[in-house]
């Protein structure tokens, strides 16, 4: 076992900062070279309103598609500009006969010695995928991937035309950020009743109807990451003096998609994955075997406790945008390293234990509430307007009431599927696991491309730095040219919103970033409109979303949000509960 570094300082935050800026350096480069070659690779645009419970109302993503005669090389490059991690390869004819991922270069390619730049794409592929039908069950599609262990699976309509892909790992993320905000909006439900509670005297009652709540909270905790570590998941490690050849055999023979790296005094500090292979290796025209990890890995990774909830460790991986996570023990030793998808799927697994015992228990087989499972997957709002970018997670709409009633899981007053975490080696031993922030969203219409949206999701510790970065993220070539920026090193965009004057204020500082979230927050809101522009020119503002637009609890509402007849409802269930108990006990 090995550990990280005891006394980390401020460097590492500053040489992965640096590696991003280099990522971002090769994508646009990337991006120019593929400009020039148009009929190289190429997406396929979605038409029509999907169904409720189908495949297609999952929004999988925009597919990267290419021919077979396109190299390996040029297959990375297109799969790092477009930040995807497969390429789906079709005949002359457009049809579907391959599948193409990072894993099968690092594999295929990498560790097996062969040159990207002379070997075609169709000699490595998968050939014959399994697919999805467009309008089928989107259960049945994703049961499908969760069986057969796929991240991937590509979508076809009736005339067998590609229309999308499915990626798994994304769409249990937009319905986990979905279940966040269920429980964000049950928050004050739930502290209403507990001041119920105290008038009652429930400390006085019977002690079952406490183990009741606590039961809640400890289904929607779930399992942590040390259930997901056996064999499989033990470490790789390598030195920074490995090459990226020898790296990537390691990661073949042990069947994994991430190694470790150690420097001259044993310690671990970085990490090398396949995504990595793609991105900063072929398609960075770099030769594997003369190239030495400390060149291209991740510096000082995130790393997790193994006591740490899956869910939260989820979270933390969708937030940093990335694809494996270190697991230590209380000592910080390193005792493994989990990918998304293992996660993903032990997730899902447990998600279905639960509903399938609460089914058991139910007397309401009706096909058309099914089990929470399926619920889960198809309680989607297809009317939200942003697009599903291949580079984005996109959240779901915001929850109403009535949403309440499509999940058979209920939620106790601190309970998450998933919160937002720091690195765990940050955090002083004996520190509470459970979420102490809450997120704040801020949405953003791309510069260049005409109604694509998107959002990204802060705490409220976060800096503008952060905030940046998550920006950076999201944007492309286009958008930077859009904006004016040419040189990221030296030039900066503007970040603007509408206060509740009604005024364009800037955000040049942490401050202004905080003003910017109370502003919102007063106004019972928990996400806002940002405006990307260039620093010498106007916001492109939109006035009719400014805060002060945004609904007041003028209604009435004892709890601002939240209808008084979901807080009569839920209190007068909890007091016929304890009037039950208290009669039960003054019988005896």
């Amino acid at each position: 076992m090995s550990a990280f570094r005891k006394n980390p300082e401020p460097v590492p935050k500053d040489s992965r900062h640096r590696q991003t800026k280099k990522d971002d350096a090769i994508r646009r480069k990337i991006e120019h070279e593929l400009s020039k070659k148009r009929s190289l690779g190429s997406r396929v645009s979605r038409r029509g309103k999907a169904l409720p419970g189908t495949v297609m109302y999952l929004k999988p993503s925009e597919p990267i598609i290419c021919k077979t005669s396109s190299t390996v090389y040029e297959a990375a490059q297109l799969m790092s500009a477009r930040r995807e991690n497969c390429i789906l390869v079709v005949n002359d004819d457009g049809e579907l006969i391959g599948i193409f991922t990072a894993k099968d270069l690092a594999f295929r390619i990498v560790g097996s010695g062969l040159s990207a730049t002379s070997v075609t794409i169709d000699q490595i592929m998968t050939p014959s995928p399994l697919c999805a039908n467009s309008n089928s069950p989107a259960t049945e599609a994703l049961t499908l991937m969760v069986e057969k262990g796929f991240r991937h699976l590509p979508v076809l309509d009736d005339q067998n035309r590609i229309v999308g892909v499915l990626d798994i790992t994304k769409s249990y993320a937009q319905q986990m950020e979905k279940l966040e905000r269920l429980n964000f909006s049950s928050k004050k439900l739930h502290e209403a009743l507990d001041s119920v509670h105290l008038e009652i005297g429930m400390a006085e009652q019977s002690p079952y109807v406490l183990e009741y709540f606590a039961s809640l909270k400890s289904k929607m905790n779930g399992p942590t990451l040390q259930s997901v570590l056996d064999h499989t998941t033990n470490p790789v490690y390598a030195t920074i003096k490995t090459s990226v050849y020898e790296a990537t055999l390691l990661m073949k023979e042990h069947r994994t998609t991430a190694v470790l790296v150690k420097d001259t005094n044993d310690d671990v500090s970085g990490i090398f994955t396949s995504k990595d292979v793609v991105l900063r290796v072929i398609a960075a025209g770099l030769d594997p075997r003369k190239c030495s990890l400390v060149r291209v890995m991740t510096p000082q990774p995130d790393v997790a406790n193994y006591n740490f909830p899956i869910q939260s460790a989820l979270r933390q991986m969708f937030d940093g945008h990335f694809l494996n996570l270190p697991v230590v023990d209380d000592n910080k030793e390193i005792i493994g390293i989990v990918d998304v998808l293992k996660l993903t799927y032990a997730t899902l697994n447990q998600i279905k234990k639960i509903e399938s015992g609460a089914s058991e228990g139910s007397n309401n087989n009706s096909p058309e509430e099914g089990p929470a499972w399926n619920k889960f997957w198809t309680s989607l709002d297809n009317e939200d307007s942003e697009s599903l970018h291949s580079d984005s997670i996109t959240s779901a709409p915001d929850v109403t009431p009535s949403e309440f009633q499509s999940f058979n899981v209920d939620l106790g007053p601190s309970d998450s599927i998933s919160a937002v975490q720091e690195s765990i080696s940050s955090k002083p031993a004996g520190s509470s696991l459970l979420p102490t922030e809450e997120v704040f969203i801020f949405k953003f219409k791309s510069p260049a491309a005409h109604g694509r949206v998107h959002r990204v999701s802060v705490k409220e510790s976060d800096t503008l730095e952060d905030l940046r970065r998550l920006i950076d993220a999201k944007l492309h070539t286009t958008d930077l040219e859009a904006l004016k920026i040419f040189d990221q090193s030296k030039d900066f965009y503007a970040i603007s919103y509408i206060d509740d004057e009604g005024d364009v204020v800037s955000i040049t500082s942490d401050s202004d970033l905080k003003d910017c979230i109370k502003v919102n927050r007063d106004f019972q809101s928990n996400k806002a409109d940002l405006y990307l522009h260039s620093p010498h020119e106007a916001a492109p503002v939109d006035y009719t979303k400014r805060p002060g637009h945004i609904p007041n609890a003028t209604s009435g509402d004892l709890i601002p949000g939240v209808p008084n007849y979901v807080l009569a409802s839920g209190i007068l269930g909890l007091t016929s509960v304890i009037a039950a108990m208290m009669i039960t006990s003054n019988r005896r």
